[in-house]
């Protein structure tokens, strides 16, 4: 038995090129048997039962087959390297569990220096030069499940930068987000020609139309790019690029015909759909819509129609707001203010802030018809003070000028011509219960009082109001006489006397009629058979 000890044993700076010849001294704590292993035993054996660890920290997520980690304040990196052959690429492939060498995976990887695409080892073909990076997913045959791949974000706002030629943000040629795809670089076509992102989709939908219109030529178009096989797709093409001045994706001349629906979807600001109108002129409104034959119409009167509707002939022309559910309800409103959409002002006194007009035809339309109700404003408008009023016009008869025949503000209600209630009015009567010996009259909302005494009564006047009548019926419930004092001087009492002396068992009816909103013009009338 050898006495050498191990501290004695030469220092091996290597291990042997074939690992099998390099010999450890090894016991095993199951048996308590020291032998020997070699390098190749230990190799293959150290990481079959075990995740491979590299650094110092503790795998925290399951399933984990291998960890690197490293504390740095720059960044940290695995590098995979084919130093070999200079043909080569160096690739990290992703199986699946039926995947094979040639079916079912993804390669991420990079082309060496001498890199021949004619003659390759993997699935790329002539689409990958050398030094060139590459992503790619290799399904099996066509038909077959799967080969597709996905790349994008899972958060909610997030986007997709595409960059090229350069790290800044102004080498991002695309971005893509779940509303929308910009493309900030001009689209180049097959045959050399080139096209403003924008405006791309609009010159080739012209051109279709023309197509349509002239050569009765079908056209086909995908994600809005012209793929028909037709000579003369390109002269459309120039033609519209001809037709049409685009400046920012707009058309600035010529026209859109769409035969069938118009639908404009989408979430937010990417679904609305907006009509610039400025400059708009007279006879020219913003928006048309017309259900009569070829599109016929008559022309406004002057300037500001932002949309008009024609319906067909010898039919209600209807425009339906609907709404559902709890808590909706169809609105029409108007926004008025002073100075521009860019730096709105206040609203003034006297402003117009909505008006809804009837308009009827002779030899031309009224400009301002002849019947409308105008909601106006009554007040300089501040954050605490907007008062209005709603101001009804009518023509009279036999005339072409609209006069105001009624507004109302916000605690009163004028009329300016002739009230006609056939039925009479009906005011709500106030009832005083039982026998009254003081009772008040509110002249800014009594018009009707009915009030009982058996020992005398004394009436009130308050919130005098001008204009105001107000009728009170007495009754004296007890069999000897009583006293009514109705609260104003004699000399305003058609009895000159500041009371009234009720016969028993009789009722009288008394009358305040207030002048201009005080006691001393205020006046009283007793009737008693």
């Amino acid at each position: 038995m050898s006495t050498i000890k191990i501290s004695q044993l030469p220092i091996q700076t290597a291990l042997e090129s074939n690992t099998s010849n390099t010999l450890f001294i090894v016991n095993n704590a199951n048996t308590g048997i020291t032998g020997k292993v070699t390098a190749t035993t230990i190799a293959s054996g150290l990481y079959s039962n075990n995740a491979l660890v590299v650094g110092l920290n503790q795998i925290v997520f399951p399933n984990t087959v291998a960890q690197f980690s490293l504390t740095s304040n720059t960044y940290i990196q695995t590098n995979l390297q084919n130093i070999g052959n200079d043909f080569g690429t160096a690739d990290h492939v992703v199986t699946a569990n039926t995947g094979t060498n040639s079916s079912y995976y993804i390669d991420l990887g990079y082309a060496n220096k001498n890199y021949n695409n004619t003659n390759v080892n993997n699935s790329l073909g002539t689409a990958l030069n050398a030094l060139d990076g590459y992503l790619y997913v290799q399904g099996a045959g066509t038909g077959q499940p799967g080969g597709n791949l996905v790349v994008g974000t899972t958060t909610s706002g997030t986007k997709i930068n595409f960059i090229v030629g350069g790290v800044n943000s102004s080498n991002i040629s695309a971005t893509l987000t779940q509303q929308n795809l910009q493309v900030n670089v001009p689209i180049t076509f097959a045959d050399g020609s080139s096209q403003n992102t924008a405006a791309a989709t609009l010159a080739y939908t012209q051109a279709a139309f023309n197509l349509a219109n002239t050569s009765n030529v079908a056209i086909v178009y995908q994600n809005g790019v012209d793929i028909t096989q037709n000579t003369n797709t390109q002269l459309a093409f120039n033609k519209a690029n001809t037709a049409l001045s685009n400046v920012n994706g707009v058309i600035t001349t010529g026209n859109m015909t769409v035969s069938g629906n118009l639908i404009v979807a989408g979430v937010g600001a990417a679904g609305l759909f907006s009509v610039n109108a400025t400059p708009y002129f007279a006879n020219t409104p913003a928006v048309s819509i017309t259900g009569s034959n070829n599109f016929a119409t008559v022309a406004p009167g002057n300037q500001g129609y932002m949309l008009q509707v024609t319906g067909f002939a010898n039919s209600a022309s209807r425009v339906v707001n609907d709404s559902f559910g709890v808590g909706g309800y169809p609105a029409y409103i108007g926004r008025a203010g002073r100075g521009t959409a860019f730096a709105p002002t206040a609203t003034q006194s006297g402003d117009i802030l909505l008006r809804i007009s009837g308009n009827g035809y002779a030899n031309t339309f009224s400009q301002f018809g002849q019947g409308r109700i105008d909601i106006v404003a009554t007040e300089n408008y501040t954050d605490t003070t907007k008062g209005s009023q709603i101001q009804f016009w009518n023509t009279q008869v036999g005339t072409n000028n609209l006069v105001q025949i009624a507004s109302f503000n916000g605690v009163q209600a004028n009329f300016y011509g002739y009230i006609n209630p056939q039925k009479g009015f009906i005011y709500t009567p106030l009832t005083y219960p039982a026998a009254q010996t003081a009772i008040t009259i509110d002249m800014a909302n009594n018009s009707l009082v009915r009030a009982q005494t058996s020992a005398g009564l004394t009436a009130t006047l308050s919130n005098l109001l001008t204009g105001k009548l107000v009728e009170l019926w007495v009754t004296n419930t007890a069999v000897g006489n009583q006293n009514f004092t109705h609260g104003l001087a004699a000399i305003n009492s058609t009895t000159n006397s500041t009371a009234y002396t009720i016969p028993g068992t009789s009722t009288i009816q008394v009358k305040y009629m207030c002048f201009d909103g005080t006691l001393q013009n205020t006046f009283v009338s007793i009737i008693h058979a």
